[in-house]
């Protein structure tokens, strides 16, 4: 019940803000990117649902979903790090690590929209393509298996990073440190990614560069990946509520 309590409080901190529109920004963005440029591809007459698929889940983990992360978990612990909110927070008669893992999930359940709402968007930016160009072929009916599979490997795969970014932001009161960790780490994720496409190694396993592997070349056992990420996420999250109930407000 405090658990509810807590979800049901931060929901309401979210109206109106800017991490709320993110929601619909991030993955309109990258929409809108992908039917201006299948706009402008070459003739084909090949099955383009692939394709755009491909196209907009690589912008999506590479970029814009990290991005996304990290501007979410800091302008959500923003929220109570102005005005060093946590004082009356911390006086409540709930266990503090319902605060931790409130803010924890409302991050998560604004991923999982973004997600969804780029999935609808590719399959709008499939539909309304043909009406502009005749000869891109979308086929019928929509693979919609296959782009839930991706699309629910990416954003699964995403929670360790989501975690340790989590964890991050609440534990600094500076924004520019929590933002300029997120970008740092997303910069480092693209590039041990893409560094390992062609031989492997552990760099593709950095957190930040997981959520790609499901797009790369090789092959990779992505349900085992996927237990290992919910299982590390989850350690990180019990490390943080931890710290988060017995750190000291001045």
């Amino acid at each position: 019940m405090n658990l509810f309590r807590a979800l049901h409080s931060e929901a309401l901190k979210m109206k109106g803000t800017f991490a709320l529109k993110m929601v619909v920004l991030a993955p309109a963005v990258i929409v809108l990117l992908m039917f201006f440029g299948f706009s402008q591809a070459p003739q084909s007459t090949r099955n383009e649902w692939p394709l755009i698929e491909h196209a907009a889940l690589n912008t999506w983990a590479l970029m814009m979903m990290p991005l996304c992360i990290t501007l979410e978990t800091a302008l959500v612990a923003g929220l109570d790090h102005s005005d060093n909110q946590w004082k009356s927070l911390f006086a409540r008669p709930v266990p503090r690590w319902t605060i931790y893992v409130a803010k924890l999930g409302v991050v998560v359940a604004m991923i999982a929209a973004s997600t969804a709402i780029l999935l609808c968007g590719i399959v709008l930016d499939g539909a309304m393509l043909p009406w502009l160009r005749s000869d891109l072929h979308f086929g019928v009916p929509v693979p919609w298996g296959a782009f839930l599979r991706d699309c629910g490997l990416v954003a699964g795969l995403e929670f360790l990073p989501l975690t340790i970014q989590h964890l991050v932001s609440l534990r600094s009161r500076s924004f520019s440190i929590a933002v300029g960790f997120g970008i740092l780490a997303t910069i480092c994720g693209g590039l041990a990614f893409a560094m390992t496409q062609q031989f492997g190694g552990w760099p593709q396993y950095f957190p930040w560069a997981i959520p790609m592997l499901p797009l790369g070349r090789q092959a990779h056992d992505l349900g085992a990946v996927l237990w290992i990420c919910a299982g590390a996420g989850l350690s990180v999250s019990a490390v943080g509520c931890w710290d988060f109930s017995r750190r000291e407000v001045s």
